[in-house]
């Protein structure tokens, strides 16, 4: 029987109050997460069809305009932010998610003039924007959800699987977002959250 893994304790800095708690991952845990990263990128090299990718980032900015009052109120609890500030987080977030999704429409190559040489008579040649492979992303603290939508939703725009390590202070709006990722669409290993004990 393995023992459990330690849980990271969140509490509110205002008022000391318990917010929640989050996993802390192993070694081992995270270094089957960062596997996982590599073969989907190994096995989906140009990444998830864009048609999918947007599909998903417009669910889930539709899923965190649902969840509105909830993902303020987290914010507001995990990091002591006044709650107006809090709203004004969630909107940005929402903002920042739906424009990876119209991004994607400008993922675009260039054609390479030819023909200037001899060697290059008759020939064409263009470049694309690919996947680059897996993201590894660290966040902060001062904006919990922001600051995650800024490093994830552009991985999962570009179509590239990510892992992110949030800040210890402020874990819990990362783990929502993950989890209104997945339940947008986004396959399993896509998007990934990692908590560890660096001490």
């Amino acid at each position: 029987m393995t023992a459990k893994n330690p849980e990271l304790e969140v509490f509110n800095p205002f008022d000391e109050s318990r917010v929640g708690s989050v996993k802390i991952n192993s070694a081992n845990e995270i270094e089957e997460m960062l596997e996982l990263g590599f073969q989907l990128y190994r096995e989906n090299p140009k990444g998830l069809s864009a048609h999918h990718r947007i599909q998903v980032l417009h669910k889930a900015s539709s899923i965190m305009r649902e969840k509105f009052d909830e993902l303020s109120m987290l914010i507001a609890a995990e990091g002591g932010k006044p709650l107006i500030d809090a709203r004004i987080e969630v909107e940005r977030a929402i903002d920042g998610v739906f424009s990876c999704a119209s991004e994607i429409s400008n993922i675009v190559g260039s054609e390479i003039p030819m023909g200037l040489t001899p060697a290059a008579e008759g020939k064409i040649a263009f470049t694309t924007r690919e996947p680059i492979g897996l993201v590894l992303a660290i966040s902060a603290f001062n904006h919990p959800l922001n600051l995650i939508v800024h490093q994830v939703a552009p991985a999962v725009a570009t179509g590239c699987p990510v892992i992110v390590k949030p800040a210890d202070d402020t874990p819990l709006s990362c783990k929502k977002f993950i989890s209104i990722l997945a339940e947008a669409g986004l396959p399993k290993g896509w998007a990934q959250m990692a908590c560890c004990d660096v001490s």
